[in-house]
Order: structure tokens, then C-alpha cells, then sequence
């Protein structure tokens, strides 16, 4: 903890050069989609193929963003303060929401599905569950005893969009130099998400052993 609390406090005493670092890295991250699509083979030649890559593209690096500005919350707030956070973290909880719900209904649509194995059963599913987790967040004011347990969902829908999309997604199965860049790039995302779960799931037994240990003279007495 006190490690956490130098980096906040670094963090602040540098707050714009590291907002200009975390822009930089956003930018980089919602670049590299369109990018992947135009190397790929084929390109942009069928618009509806490109569309749903895209859409689901985009969606896998804002749930990412997400789920890091949630886990690393602390740090967040120290460069963009309380208000920035929740701002960014919401929007791109949303956005990654969206651009899913718009990825699947041209599977759906387009009849795209059709060509892949029972993995695709995996999206509808954790589309599901992403909404069950967007709408406990919107309403944790009433739901303040459940809403942390079921955001941790998050997680797990995390870890299934990325097995489906190694099992069946485009830009996953080729075997090409701009396939293995994305599979290493959402391996990282991977990775690091791995890291802020871990984060979180250390800030939270501390939390709970402050608790314990404020309620434990209470108690004797």
C-alpha cells in the first residue's frame, strides 16, 4: 500500500505529462483496429466483413479500457481526478457495449455465423451478461450490497470474448505476419487485464482487513 500511495502521489505531482502519456496510449490502442483490418488480406473489399471486424475490434479494446480504468481507479484519479475517471470509464464501458451489440447483430443478420463452430454461441452470452453488468453499475446506488460482486463479471466476459475470438475470429485464424501481431497485441491487453484484476482483488482484501480491524475494538467493547 505504501508503493500505491508514492505512484498515486507521483502521479499527481505530474499530472499533465502523464494525462499526455495515458492520451497517447489511448490513441495508439483506438488506432490499431483499423489498421489491422487494412493489413489483413482483403482489406476493406467486402464492407460488411470489414464492419463486423471493426465493430468487434473496437469493442474488445474498450471493454479493455474499461476494465483497466476500473481495476487502476486509484490512479486514475490521481491524473484526471475523480470526475475525468468516471467520465472516461463510463464511456468507454458503453461504447465497448454498443459496438458489441452492433457486431452481433450483423452476425446475426448478415447470417455470418453460419460459417463458424458452437464457439460463436460465446458472444450472445457474454453480450448478455455485459448488459446485466452495465445495468447492476448504472443502478448500484440500490443495488450497493450486490452491484461490486456482479461488475466482476466483467472479468470473465473479458476472457470469453478473447477464447472466441481465438477459436473464430478473422484476424485471429489467418496465418499471417498482421494475424500474429494482433494475437500478440490482444495477448498483452490480456495480460495486463490479468494484472488489474489482481489489483483489484489485493485493494479489496485490504480493505476488508481495515474493516475488520476498525470493527474489532467496537466489537469488544
Amino acid at each position: 500500500m505504501v508503493r500505491e500511495k508514492q505512484a498515486r502521489t507521483f502521479l499527481k505531482d505530474h499530472r499533465d505529462p502523464a494525462a499526455g502519456v495515458a492520451a497517447v496510449l489511448a490513441a495508439g490502442m483506438l488506432a490499431a483496429p483499423p489498421i489491422i483490418i487494412g493489413l489483413a488480406p482483403g482489406g476493406y473489399a467486402n464492407w460488411v466483413l470489414w464492419i463486423e471486424r471493426l465493430t468487434a475490434l473496437y469493442a474488445f479494446t474498450l471493454i479493455f479500457m474499461n476494465i483497466v480504468t476500473g481495476a487502476f481507479a486509484p490512479y486514475f484519479y490521481a491524473i484526471f481526478k475523480a470526475r475525468g475517471e468516471y467520465l472516461i470509464h463510463t464511456v468507454t464501458g458503453a461504447a465497448g457495449f454498443l459496438l458489441a451489440l452492433a457486431h452481433g447483430l450483423l452476425v446475426v443478420t448478415q447470417r455470418t455465423y453460419l460459417s463458424f463452430g458452437a464457439a460463436w454461441v460465446i458472444g450472445p452470452v457474454t453480450l448478455i451478461l455485459l448488459a446485466l453488468t452495465i445495468w447492476v453499475a448504472l443502478d448500484r446506488d440500490r443495488l450497493k450490497k450486490v452491484w461490486r460482486s456482479i461488475h466482476v463479471i466483467n472479468y470473465a466476459i473479458f476472457v470469453a470474448v478473447f477464447v472466441k475470438a481465438v477459436l473464430i475470429g478473422t484476424d485471429f485464424t489467418l496465418t499471417t505476419s498482421d494475424s500474429y501481431a494482433v494475437m500478440v497485441l490482444f495477448s498483452v491487453y490480456m495480460g495486463i487485464a490479468g494484472l488489474a484484476m489482481l489489483s483489484r482483488l489485493r485493494r479489496y482484501r485490504t480493505q476488508v482487513a481495515r474493516r475488520k480491524a476498525v470493527a474489532a475494538p467496537a466489537a469488544e467493547e
